[in-house]
This record gives structure tokens, sequence and C-alpha cells, in this order.
């Protein structure tokens, strides 16, 4: 990995921490409350959350602690890890679904088509490339069909969000909705387009002659910005602080009264 000073190593590893302790917390509140609501959008959003986190350590390994896992070990564990990240997708697939357009045959039909490119791609991996960062592996095309498919999943959760925190601020401004579940509404498509930006800029990265460099250099500390912005907007959308509970409703208010006195 290229070499880098300790601040700007500190930069880059801020956003992947924060995101993954928010994430995390977020993760195992939504599983929690899958197993007393027996609800399937909890499970699926909380086992999406989990893991992607534990498809990231495990890659992470296979690729960074092969002198302790061995050459069969980190091969392993960076297949297992990949495959972590196509379950977790068609969780967050099945989410959008199941929360967004329940009744509708065109999700259905987004969800079987993910699932499939997210299937294909990780076979095709498997059997080629090895799950090694190389750049034979991103000169072919199974890593980019599920990688597509990524993209397009975070596409849809961000759209999603942001019309389902349209058609809130419209109830709020009548008095029918909370300020604050329309805020979460726009927090979460938010979190889902810095999600989005994050794949771009790394796919941006691994097109390059040394796939490595995404992990160092301006896109790494891009990638690290994105991560803090996903954490906080993932935070305020989940976790919402009594500090910022207060802020939304008062700033509801004071719109409230700016309308009446015009």
């Amino acid at each position: 990995m290229p070499e880098a000073s300790l601040p700007v190593t500190a930069l880059r590893l801020a956003g992947t921490v924060a995101l993954a302790v928010v994430a995390f917390t977020v993760g195992l509140r939504m599983v929690a409350l899958s197993r007393r609501t027996g609800q399937i959008p909890e499970l699926a959003l909380g086992g999406h959350i989990l893991l992607l986190i534990a498809g990231y350590a495990l890659e992470f390994a296979g690729l960074f602690a092969g002198g302790y896992l061995g050459a069969s070990g980190a091969w392993a564990a960076r297949a297992a890890g990949n495959l972590c990240y196509a379950v977790s997708i068609l969780s967050y697939l099945i989410f959008n679904w199941r929360v967004f357009r329940p009744h509708s045959r065109v999700a259905l039909a987004a969800v079987v088509v993910g699932g499939t490119a997210l299937v294909v791609g990780w076979l095709g991996e498997l059997r080629t490339s090895l799950f090694e960062l190389a750049p034979e592996r991103f000169g072919a095309p199974w890593f980019w069909v599920g990688y597509s498919a990524r993209i397009a999943t975070m596409l849809w959760a961000a759209s999603e969000g942001f019309l389902a925190w349209r058609r809130a601020e419209r109830r709020r401004r009548l008095g029918l909705e909370s300020p604050l579940l329309a805020t979460r509404f726009l927090c979460w498509g938010l979190a889902a387009s810095a999600e989005v930006a994050i794949y771009f800029v790394a796919g941006h990265a691994l097109l390059g002659d040394s796939p490595i460099d995404f992990l160092a250099g301006a896109h790494a500390l891009l990638i690290s910005a994105l991560g803090c912005a996903a954490a906080i907007t993932i935070m305020l959308a989940f976790l919402p602080p009594p500090a910022w509970r207060r802020f939304v409703e008062r700033r509801a208010g004071q719109a409230a009264v700016d309308r009446r006195s015009r």
C-alpha cells in the first residue's frame, strides 16, 4: 500500500471507523426490533448493515493479513467477504421493495434482476480472479456486474428516501405529519446518496493502473469524508439525539409561524 503520513492515514480511517460504529449500532437495533415485531423490513435493513460490515472486515483480512491466514485462508476470507457484500445488497433490495413498493411487480422484478446480477458476479469472480485486488480482476466483467447492482440498489434507496421526504413534507405543512419523520426520510436519502458517491469514487480508482491506490491519496480522503457524511445522516435518521429533535421541531414551528404571517 502506498505510504502516507500519520495525519493523512488518520483522516482516511476516520470516515470508515465512524460509518462502521454508527452502522453497527443501527444494524443491531434493527435486528433487535425485527425480533420484537417479526417484520421483514427491519430484519432486511439490519442484515444489510451487519453483513456489509462483516464483508469489509473479511475482505480486508484476506487482502492484508495473508501472512497470518496463509494463501488458502486469505482466499477464503476474500470470497466470504464478497459473499457478505452480495447478500447484504440483496437484503437492501428486499428492504426497498417491502418498504417503498410492496405491491409493485416492477420493484419485485428489480429484486430478482439485482439478486441475479449479484450471484452471477460473485460466481464469475470465484472462477476467475479469486477476488484479488489486481488490475486483471477489474478488467473482467464479473466484478462490475455485481458492483453495478450495488450502485443501482443505493440509487433506488436514495430516490425513494427523497420521494418519501417530499410526501412527508407536504403532509407536515398540513399538520398531518411530524417534522421529525419528514427529516428522517431526508437524512435517509442523503445517507444513501453518500454511499452511491463512495461507490463511484472507489470505482473510478479501481479502474486505474494500480487498484490498491483507492486505499490511499485523494480517493481515500474523499471516501473518508463521504463515510463521515453517511455516518452522520444515518445517525440522524435512526438515532437522533435530543438536541437534533429539538432543533427540527423548533425549525418547523418557526416555519409555520412565518407562513401564517405572510
